[in-house]
């Protein structure tokens, strides 16, 4: 039997090598509306999110193999696999268009199912999304990060729970207590940390395959939202929030907003910004 969660309704889905996802869901309604997780890889990233659009519709999140409650990918975590997991995912649940709304990592991986399978997209969410023709990701710079990062997420300090209840205090600060149980219990778990490391290594080398076609050319000619952080610093952040305007501008049916209050973590710090832009993109 299934564990209740505190995320929506949980049910599993086998994909084509056998693993099976976990994945919740809430509301009724055409469109299905999807939404796919940055860095945490987990249905976690949409708790303040999912309900609200559930009043209107049917959704669905889920945890990517290894984290949450998702059985671990024994090969590599390429963009390709991740797309063939939610591909499988989707297949599971509908047979018709679905909106799909992706945040950080999740915003290309949304994307590159949309060039996949255009008959199955109704519309994107594109939540401060990593973009692909940003040069900052292919830094050696930007890569030591990526290696200080793995190594903060496997201390001591990481697997006691220390750092993940500093990171909980921040992010999840305005999330109800039966929620904060679950992230408590699988957010720093041994094969989420596996799952992280993985993650990072595939970041740079799948952002890159993605150079050669331009998303002008390959999307469906769907409504597309993305959503920049206002409250950020630097030349990264200056580079991500114009990349997300041009996209926006290419699109025919493009619109770009500013989510005011929040930094890169907008499902967290500014939730009323994605259900906004997800509920008007439904109409």
């Amino acid at each position: 039997m299934l564990r209740a969660s505190a995320f929506g309704e949980p049910a599993l889905a086998a994909v084509r090598d056998g693993r099976q996802l976990h994945y919740v869901t809430a509301g009724h309604g055409d469109p299905l509306v999807v939404f796919e997780a940055g860095g945490n890889g987990s249905r976690t990233t949409w708790g303040l999110i999912q309900g609200e659009v559930a009043r209107t519709t049917a959704t669905l999140s889920y945890d990517r193999a290894g984290f949450g409650r998702s059985e671990p990918d024994s090969a590599p975590r390429t963009f390709d696999r991740i797309v063939d997991d939610l591909e499988d995912l989707i297949s599971a649940v509908s047979d018709g268009p679905c909106v799909l709304v992706g945040h950080s990592l999740g915003g290309p991986i949304c994307r590159s199912f949309a060039r996949r399978h255009p008959d199955r997209v109704a519309g994107l969410v594109l939540v401060d999304q990593a973009a692909e023709d940003c040069g900052f990701y292919y830094k050696k710079s930007f890569q030591r990060l990526g290696a200080v990062s793995n190594r903060l997420f496997t201390t001591p300090m990481a697997r006691i729970g220390v750092l993940g209840a500093l990171i909980r205090r921040r992010m999840y600060a305005d999330f109800p207590a039966e929620m904060l149980a679950e992230i408590r219990s699988e957010e720093f778990s041994p094969a989420a940390l596996r799952a992280h490391r993985a993650k990072i290594r595939q970041l740079a080398p799948g952002l890159a395959a993605m150079r050669s076609v331009r998303d002008a050319d390959s999307l469906p000619d769907v409504a597309v939202t993305l959503i920049s952080a206002r409250r950020g610093s630097g030349g990264m952040w200056s580079e991500l929030s114009a990349s997300h305007q041009r996209l926006a501008q290419a699109l025919p049916r493009g619109e770009h907003v500013w989510a005011e209050r929040s930094g890169h973590m907008v499902p967290m710090e500014e939730p009323s910004a994605v259900v906004c832009a997800v509920l008007k993109l439904l109409g």
